[in-house]
């Protein structure tokens, strides 16, 4: 005797509902938090690129261009964005 649901549907999670709604969950808010993650960090960059360039601090410029240290760039500029710009940063390149 044949089963009622087909292997495709029971692979795609019709044949068990509850993992199937759990993995969407967890894949749409990993999804979420990944395209979070990349925005802040982007709108940090650009925050951070307009210190530098408001410090004049060439430095600071070529730290934000500079690879993989533009994401700790971006990760600093968004948290200057939303708490203030940290003390120690201020003392470094002014």
């Amino acid at each position: 005797m044949r089963h009622p649901i087909s292997a495709r549907a029971w692979r795609d999670g019709v044949g068990n509902t509850q993992r199937g709604k759990m993995g969407k969950l967890i894949g749409g808010l990993t999804g979420t938090m990944a395209v979070a993650f990349y925005v802040g960090t982007f709108i940090g960059w650009a925050w951070w690129m307009w210190m530098a360039i408001h410090f004049g601090s060439f430095w600071m410029f070529v730290f934000g261009l500079a690879g993989p240290t533009g994401i700790f760039a971006g990760l600093l500029g968004l948290w200057s964005l939303l708490f203030g710009i940290p003390t120690w940063l201020l003392h470094l390149v002014t």
